[in-house]
């Protein structure tokens, strides 16, 4: 690699690869998280793992920093660098199962074996001097991918829906192509969606560590028919948030229906362990902390009641007036 690039310009083969790493991270966030958080710790350490090192390297490589300068403009980069790549890694294989987009799912062993495989030989090539050939080939095909698993994760909202949100596959075709129709997966659907929606009626999703599996088999369907229904017919992506989404509906509901009632306790009732992880789940979905939710909704309520009063206040005036 070193032959065939010019001197003055192998500064740039070498940021691109000192990038990898952190363009990983960023592509499993867009890629497999429900709500990126490309703005957090492991955001800023991908961010420092390339931006520091290019930073750095001028002054480096001349000789002019110390000890200290080399540590926190090279060194630190790179075991940032292990870092985000090892926690992008963890966050492909910790939601897999909660992933109800199939071809997402797909694509998530495909992204551990092949990019993953490809970022780390990238990484360790750089950061121990061994430079080769093939690793302008690697750099292309870690681009290719990220361009291939972008268009995997946006699929749902370029290719299957028309205008009008319908699925494309559900459209109706030309007349010399329209096919007998046929009832019984539509028929299944309804069946499954009744099963489902009569389950979490009865508070299932309140059950501590519910998980996709122990779903199906209260309901009595394949696992992936639970998976289908909930992200084709419900509109969710990722098991988790559709259980989020109700447990936080009926805390939403006892919050302002009990406001006596201690926000730990509706907590443990919906099916959190920890007030913490209520708090966070309640936040992301409300866009609020459940304490202000509470006392917005009373507030609210109070001027209702006081508007209320009034009226009738009003009322029992006129009747006095002759």
């Amino acid at each position: 690699m070193e032959h065939g690039i010019p001197s003055d310009w192998r500064w740039v083969t070498s940021d691109v690869q000192t990038a990898m790493p952190a363009l990983f991270w960023v592509l499993c966030q867009l890629v497999f998280a429900a709500r990126p958080r490309l703005i957090s710790v492991w955001g800023a350490m991908a961010l420092y793992s390339f931006a520091v090192p290019a930073f750095s390297r001028p002054f480096i490589e001349t000789g002019r920093w110390p000890e200290w300068g080399v540590f926190f403009g090279w060194k630190l980069g790179q075991w940032f660098e292990y870092v985000v790549v090892l926690h992008g890694v963890i966050y492909v294989v910790r939601h897999w199962r909660n992933d109800l987009v199939e071809a997402r799912r797909k694509a998530r062993l495909v992204l551990l074996l092949v990019l993953g495989s490809a970022v780390g030989v990238a990484t360790i090539s750089l950061n121990f001097g061994i430079y080769h050939e093939v690793i302008r080939g690697i750099i292309v095909s870690l681009a290719a991918l990220a361009i291939l698993f972008c268009i995997i994760s946006s699929r749902e909202g370029l290719l299957d829906l028309a205008p009008g949100g319908e699925p494309l596959g559900e459209m109706q075709r030309p007349e010399q192509e329209m096919p007998i129709p046929d009832e019984s997966p539509r028929l299944i659907d309804s069946d499954d969606a009744a099963k489902l929606t009569e389950v979490m009626a009865g508070g299932f999703y309140k059950n501590e560590k519910l998980t996709l599996k122990r779903l199906a088999t209260a309901v009595g369907i394949p696992e992936y028919r639970v998976r289908r229904l909930i992200n084709q017919k419900l509109g969710y992506r990722n098991f988790n948030d559709y259980i989020n989404h109700l447990r936080i509906a009926e805390a939403s509901n006892r919050l302002v229906n009990t406001p006596d009632e201690p926000i730990l306790n509706i907590s443990l009732d919906v099916g959190y362990r920890t007030l913490s992880s209520f708090n966070r789940a309640f936040r992301d979905i409300m866009s609020t902390t459940p304490t202000a939710y509470r006392q917005a909704r009373s507030t609210e309520a109070g001027v209702q009641t006081f508007k209320l009063q009034n009226l009738g206040d009003a009322l029992s005036v006129s009747k006095q007036l002759p």
